[in-house]
């Protein structure tokens, strides 16, 4: 049963027991909502290990022409595209930059450099897969 409640607000976090369903969350006392694990009730520090990662991504390039814009895999009918060694997939790269991040790894520039001839015009899915590889390893640790 889990027992230890994060939050990570400055407001106190309170065991519900009874359904919110029926209060709104707009109310003046809006219910507290906490993420549950197993854990210890009477702790107030949180743990040293939670149990999941979080990353975030971020990406940008140059629109010029004469480059496709491809984003999220879609490409773009547009007179300008994002200037990059692989496909410049900015919503992808974003995707790949979290996961890298929340295994505490560099970030896509590092792990697949602009000056290595293999990734020149790869897509970026390919990227993703290699990311999701990288992860894999990671968690069978």
């Amino acid at each position: 049963m889990a027992t230890h409640f994060y939050s990570f607000s400055p407001i106190a976090a309170k065991r519900i027991t009874k359904s919110i369903h029926n209060k709104s969350i707009f109310s003046p006392n809006p219910p507290a909502i906490s993420v549950a694990v197993d854990g210890d009730t009477t702790s107030t520090k949180p743990s040293k290990s939670l149990p999941f990662r979080v990353g975030h991504g971020f990406d940008l390039h140059r629109l010029e022409p004469g480059y496709p814009l491809i984003i999220g895999g879609i490409n773009i009918p547009h007179d300008r595209g994002c200037e990059a060694h692989s496909d410049g997939d900015v919503l992808l790269h974003c995707v790949v930059d979290a996961i890298l991040g929340a295994l505490g790894l560099p970030d896509i520039g590092q792990i697949f450099p602009d000056n290595d001839p293999k990734w020149k015009g790869a897509a970026s899915s390919v990227f993703i897969k290699e990311a999701v590889n990288i992860s894999l390893i990671f968690d069978s640790r």
